[in-house]
């Protein structure tokens, strides 16, 4: 009876100590992978200035943030520095609309304004910005520029000090009331001004230069020369300051060393026409008539275009990503016939803005002139990837492959042309070479009959 119980009680705890079947335990719920923002990607491409990469990247988090002035003005931003400025012009004035307590937004846009010389919108979006914050020094300032520009030179003196007494540190500030103060006449407030400047940069080389020419105003040959001298060794490439020292040097007479001077601001810099006008006097000075000429007729072409070119310089010195800058820059160099200073200022628009097709167009036909075949050749392709019904650039490409020798690619480019176009003469004019190497007679005649009928046509629409 013992061991009965015994087995009933064992049994009984073993019934007991029996466990349920467990569930199956839960799997671990996978978390999709985190979605980055596209704020955070777009502020990398910028900071990295890929500028078309960003833009794309912006239009993407536009779609995410819908009510975010800071996603408009970003884009405006972009815009302007892909040399779209009209574009840029639009998305400020959303962001503004959007935001339009946010002074930043007012301030962006009449910076717009400002760098499209549309002074008087730029004067009343600073305005606007100054009504929401009157500390706002930005705005402060760049109503001060306004003011400079219109030449109202005692109204821009009064806001740069109003500017500098909220943001004392600011260097750019004082830099440009000194500008402002020299040109009042007032030497020595713009000497201290810029003093304080080269104390806390020693080697601005505009502040150096401005210093010589106080000293110049002043009658300080000595001091000037040495201001001058200091601002090429802060910066070799400034122009004016070799144009500054040649001068003096051919009030001394010393004329073989104010003509070496001056070619040096050529070299640098063509676009100052006075280098070419002191430079033709001393060649006239020194018996030799044809180059005198020849210089004196190159500083009245350059005179009519000098204005321009300065403010695009000065555009850059302010925005050295500006894409419309560059590119104008080049186009007028390129024009006047300096292509090698046009060159890198296409490059940089071209950095800037890969899809800048007329940049590289330019660029394309300056390599294909100057025999650069195969420069020539990765501008036009560039072209031609981005927009390919671009007619001239596939004749260009065309005629770069005839001058490689590559007769048969040469040929394919210039259907593809006359497949856009079957008119354009240049295409016909090619072709007509091209089968004439390869032996083709008739269809080299054929082109060549088309391009003679096109020429005929060109001169009776004159």
């Amino acid at each position: 009876m013992i061991k009965w119980i015994s087995f009933a009680l064992g049994v009984a705890l073993a019934v007991g100590c029996e466990t349920k079947p467990e569930a199956p335990s839960p799997q671990p719920v996978v978390q999709p992978p985190p979605v980055e923002d596209p704020l955070l990607i777009g502020r990398t491409l910028l900071r990295q200035k890929r500028y078309a990469d960003a833009l794309k990247v912006y239009g993407e988090a536009r779609k995410r943030h819908p009510q975010s002035g800071e996603v408009l003005a970003t884009l405006g931003r972009i815009h302007l520095a892909l040399g779209q400025p009209e574009e840029a012009t639009q998305f400020y004035e959303m962001a503004v609309a959007l935001e339009s307590d946010q002074p930043e937004w007012l301030v962006a846009l009449g910076n717009v304004h400002l760098k499209l010389s549309r002074y008087d919108e730029a004067h009343a979006t600073f305005a606007a910005a100054l009504a929401l914050d009157s500390t706002y020094a930005p705005a402060r300032r760049n109503k001060a520029a306004v003011y400079s520009k219109q030449g109202r030179l005692g109204d821009a003196a009064h806001e740069y000090e109003r500017a500098l007494a909220l943001r004392p540190e600011h260097l750019h500030t004082r830099f440009n009331l000194g500008l402002v103060y020299a040109g009042l006449g007032r030497y020595a407030d713009a000497s201290a001004a810029l003093q304080q400047v080269l104390v806390a940069a020693p080697e601005n080389a505009r502040a150096l230069y401005t210093m010589g020419e106080i000293k110049l105003q002043e009658g300080d040959d000595e001091g000037a020369v040495g201001y001058f001298e200091r601002t090429l060794a802060a910066d070799t490439t400034y122009a004016e300051a070799h144009l500054q020292l040649g001068r003096i040097q051919m009030s001394q007479n010393d004329l073989v060393a104010a003509a070496e001077r001056f070619r040096r601001a050529i070299l640098i810099e063509p676009g100052l026409a006075e280098s070419f006008r002191l430079l033709g006097q001393i060649h006239l000075r020194q018996g030799r008539e044809a180059a005198g000429e020849k210089s004196l007729a190159a500083y009245e072409k350059i005179k009519q275009v000098e204005g321009d070119i300065q403010r695009y310089r000065e555009r850059l010195r302010s925005d050295p990503d500006d894409t419309e800058a560059h590119y104008s820059l080049g186009f007028m160099y390129n024009r006047l016939g300096f292509t090698g200073v046009a060159l890198p200022h296409y490059a940089q628009a071209v950095r800037i803005n890969p899809a800048h097709v007329r940049a590289l167009n330019n660029m394309g036909n300056i390599y294909l002139r100057t025999g650069h075949f195969a420069q020539a050749a990765a501008a036009y392709q560039q072209i031609v990837e981005q927009d390919p019904e671009h007619v001239a650039a596939f004749v260009a490409l065309g005629q770069v492959y005839l001058n490689q020798q590559r007769t048969d690619e040469a040929i394919t480019m210039l259907n593809r042309a006359l497949a856009l176009d079957a008119n354009w003469l240049g295409a016909h004019q090619a072709l007509a070479e091209a089968y004439k190497r390869l032996g083709q007679i008739a269809k080299s005649e054929e082109h060549k009959r088309m391009a003679d009928a096109l020429l005929r046509k060109q001169k009776d629409d004159q």
